[in-house]
């Protein structure tokens, strides 16, 4: 497996994937030694950085999503939500079809192997409010106001 890590707040951001495309995007609350990687993983690195630097808004490596057919529509109808914009569970079921998904939107968010890329912190909860994420409510606010 192709491995990258760059730094990323107060810990790590990991991209893994094949020579050809990215199939995972992971934090660590660690510190870990960073590096570069090869091929897509290694272009990728290099967009997170610059996203982290608020140099990037959106990526363009190859991600190859290997999640159920469901979450594929759930995630790539989550990529067209723009950096810095919210969108709510229920938002997000209507707009794959599914007006009463949000739990199955919900779910998903749960299997979500690449953090930021596929941007499961633009999702919020009907009332506005912060709500469920893997990497925890504080990284999720973070991210939020990175994009602001």
């Amino acid at each position: 497996m192709n491995k990258a890590v760059c730094s990323f707040f107060d810990g790590s951001l990991i991209v893994e994937g094949r020579e050809d495309a990215v199939e995972k995007v992971d934090f660590s609350f660690e510190r870990l030694e960073e590096c570069e990687g090869t091929g897509e993983v290694q272009k990728a690195i290099r967009q997170m950085r610059e996203y982290r630097d608020r140099k990037r808004t959106s990526f363009d490596f190859v991600l190859d999503l290997r999640v159920t057919e469901f979450r594929k529509k759930v995630f790539y109808e989550l990529m067209k939500v723009r950096f810095g914009e919210v969108v709510s569970y229920g938002e997000l079921a209507r707009r794959i079809g599914n007006p009463k998904g949000a739990r199955a939107i919900g779910n998903a968010m749960n299997h979500n192997p690449c953090m930021i890329v596929v941007p499961c912190h633009r999702v919020i909860g009907s009332d506005g409010t912060l709500v469920g994420f893997a990497g925890g409510l504080e990284l999720k606010q973070r991210l939020l106001d990175l994009e602001k």
